[in-house]
């Protein structure tokens, strides 16, 4: 459709496919020279999309919807570009605004929430995942939460923010919501970021929120040392249940896998890695960051305990229960063990990290590879250098300084 220069156009960004095989539909304007691509936030198969009519084929449900929304959106951007035209020089920002019912100078902080989030939420399978989207879409829920609470309205104008929203916001994180003090940092480390999709767009002139200190503070990371790692292996549970969780624990303290990247692992993720022996290769579900472990003997054992046996390559490779009854049945064996910590399936990757590869000479490079992460800064904060990995260092350090010594002398 093109009058007056305006050119609008939907079109099926093949090259995004997502895990189910979809692709998103892309609204595109051009308006002399100037052109915009929005996300709809529908997806589709592309053997569903007929490109020549631009719409989606068939007369399910999906299709009257989508090709519904494509309608009704073709005639409401005709309407306010010809609205615009008698009244000033076209800009497609503005329009655009004015299609979402987006007044820069009332623009609110859940409008923008909002956007952001139904973005973000288009792109997931390809440029995100769904667990870091379910962290925005908390950070909505508790920003609507705060907003009534504390303005007993429903939204604030962004133009009307500043560091005492940001200050009252993180308060009220920590008083009343209960979250700990690098929990909060999070929640407001991401509303900075939310507000600058806010900048970019031309909706606020800078960053209301700029400057405000949100820093992380050391704690202490929970691992299992080697006493406590012996005293987990040795003990045998009458339950199966809990059998199959120190087992599926275990696994995690000799592969540094995330419970989320050990539960979708099957058959195929093994094969032999560049030394001959097996390997696991995967690629984090987080970060979709290549992961490449090779297999020790006692996560060996455990694969060869729980396998069922037949060709298929899609089998599970562990029996895994939900993450919540993992974790409930992980309290359950600290207590049995007289293990006085705070067992998750987190601490199996921290255990891994620490007891298993650092305490053992491997270096962070190579456990941050392991552990798929996209920097050892991020390693840095799983990998802990215990006291007594620091007293076999030193040690070796002075007798590599006392043998320098002795040749010397000798000389």
């Amino acid at each position: 459709m093109a009058t007056n220069n305006l050119n609008i156009l939907f079109w099926l960004y093949k090259s995004k496919l997502n895990k189910q095989g979809e692709a998103p539909i892309y609204l595109r304007i051009t308006y002399n020279k100037e052109r915009k691509n929005i996300s709809t936030g529908f997806n589709i198969a592309p053997a569903r999309w007929d490109s020549n009519r631009s719409m989606v084929k068939g007369i399910k449900d999906e299709a009257i919807q989508v090709n519904a929304y494509i309608s009704q959106t073709k005639a409401k951007l005709m309407e306010l570009f010809n609205e615009m035209l008698k009244e000033r020089d076209i800009n497609l920002d503005i329009l655009m605004d004015r299609f979402f019912g987006r007044d820069a100078d009332n623009m609110t902080l859940m409008e923008l929430v909002q956007y952001h989030n139904n973005d973000f939420k288009s792109r997931i399978g390809t440029d995100y995942t769904f667990s870091t989207f379910e962290k925005y879409d908390i950070l909505n829920r508790k920003l609507a939460t705060f907003i009534l609470h504390k303005y007993k309205k429903k939204d604030v104008r962004l133009k009307d923010l500043g560091h005492v929203f940001m200050a009252d916001f993180d308060f009220y994180l920590k008083s009343h919501d209960g979250n700990e003090h690098n929990t909060t940092t999070k929640y407001l480390k991401n509303l900075k970021k939310i507000l600058n999709v806010g900048v970019v767009n031309g909706w606020i002139d800078e960053n209301p929120f700029e400057g405000y200190k949100a820093t992380y503070k050391d704690v202490d990371r929970i691992y299992l040392t080697q006493p406590e790692l012996t005293t987990l292996e040795e003990k045998d549970f009458k339950l199966e249940r809990l059998q199959l969780v120190k087992d599926l624990f275990l696994f995690q303290c000799y592969t540094g896998l995330a419970y989320s990247d050990m539960a979708k692992l099957t058959t195929g993720n093994i094969s032999p890695g560049i030394d001959g022996n097996k390997w696991i290769i995967t690629r984090r579900k987080k970060t979709d960051v290549r992961a490449a472990i090779p297999l020790l003997p006692k996560a060996q054992e455990i694969i060869t305990k729980y396998d069922e046996g037949g060709s298929n390559s899609n089998r599970p490779l562990l029996p895994c229960y939900a993450i919540q009854k993992f974790n409930s049945y992980l309290h359950e064996i600290a207590d049995v063990c007289g293990i006085n910590k705070n067992l998750t399936s987190h601490v199996g990757r921290r255990t891994f990290a620490t007891t298993i590869a650092l305490a053992n000479g491997i270096g962070l490079e190579t456990i941050s590879k392991i552990l798929g992460h996209t920097s050892t800064k991020i390693t840095a904060q799983y990998a802990v250098v215990t006291d007594h990995k620091i007293g076999q260092d030193m040690a070796q350090l002075s007798e590599a300084l006392q043998n320098k010594s002795a040749l010397r002398k000798a000389k």
